[in-house]
């Protein structure tokens, strides 16, 4: 099941009411366009002859984020609420106990969340549709840790049959005092069988800023024949070493290089960059180790047959 979703019971119309269901928007018709026009909205990470791969989440490019708030915002309240002195013990003698074990509580809660979602995760979580063997290739992770809350979990390559997906659309709430902020989410249910809606399994697409045009584009690919590629999209191809997207290494080689035409053209983004240098650097060696400790997904031979050769060489579509 999907970590943070209401992904438990059946899959019906009328158990799955968005007055039933924490979070839930809209459930998705197959046969019904998504009220948007198609649009993969850079998702689209590989083309095969009869199958598309989306990009749910990496970990070399986004992974560490929440433990870094952990580690910097904790911080923070455990300076501020001791007074903001380094004599700690003198505070502790004077009374401040209370405030610093409050301070210590939300540093531990964020920074545990942190690595309990980040830590030890897969490394990457495509998901593939097929519509010529009408199914979809998804990445399953467990949820129980190894050591509690740390520790590696069971993280294992699926195959469901796209007659028994169901697709919704899921928001959660973020922010602060004083913004608000919605997510979206799309979360694919996997039921038992034709005639048995148990949910037996979930898997999520995440944070998709049009949610209607992301699903349209799924449901256009397996439903209606939809071409991978619009007129004017260039096919996905693979970064430095294989790796698909974003690669902070890669990244600051890059930032490296044209470090001085930056100063030169962008003078106010360098000066604040570099004024956040102390916080980026807290998040890159967060990020390193998230991907150090991430697991590698091993995909069977038969979902690789499936798929074939991926379309490769950034053809644009006329």
């Amino acid at each position: 099941m999907v970590l943070g979703f209401n992904t438990s019971g059946i899959s019906t119309e009328d158990a799955r009411q968005v007055s039933l269901v924490a979070g839930l928007i809209e459930r998705y018709d197959k046969r019904l366009p998504g009220g948007g026009e198609a649009a993969q909205q850079g998702r689209l990470s590989e083309v095969y002859s009869n199958a598309v791969e989306l990009n749910g989440g990496s970990l070399v490019s986004a992974g560490g984020y929440t433990t870094t708030f952990g580690l910097v915002a904790g911080g923070g309240a455990v300076w501020a609420t001791s007074g903001g002195s380094l004599s700690l013990w003198t505070d502790l003698q004077s009374g401040h106990y209370v405030a610093f074990l409050f301070g210590i509580a939300a540093f531990f809660a964020i920074f545990f969340i942190g690595i309990y979602f980040e830590m030890f995760s897969p490394s990457e979580m495509p998901i593939y549709f097929d519509r010529l063997r009408r199914k979809v290739y998804y990445v399953h992770q467990g949820q129980r840790k190894r050591f509690l809350l740390f520790g590696p979990t069971t993280v294992e390559a699926r195959t469901a049959d796209w007659s028994l997906v169901d697709c919704e659309l899921h928001a959660k709430v973020g922010g602060s005092t004083t913004s608000f902020r919605r997510t979206f989410h799309l979360v694919f249910l996997v039921r038992a069988s034709a005639s048995d809606p148990t949910i037996v399994d979930s898997f999520v697409l995440p944070s998709v800023d049009f949610p209607g045009a992301m699903w349209e584009y799924i449901r256009g690919y397996m439903e209606a024949g939809m071409p991978p590629l619009q007129a004017g999209e260039v096919s996905p191809t693979k970064g430095p070493k294989g790796i698909k997207g974003f690669d902070m290494v890669e990244a600051l080689k890059q930032r490296r290089k044209d470090y001085w035409r930056d100063w030169k053209e962008f003078p106010w983004t360098q000066l604040w960059q570099h004024l956040a240098l102390p916080l980026f650097v807290v998040f890159f060696v967060v990020n390193r180790f998230v991907v150090w400790t991430a697991q590698t997904v091993t995909w069977p031979k038969e979902i690789e047959d499936a798929l074939g050769a991926p379309i490769m060489g950034g053809f644009k579509v006329k």
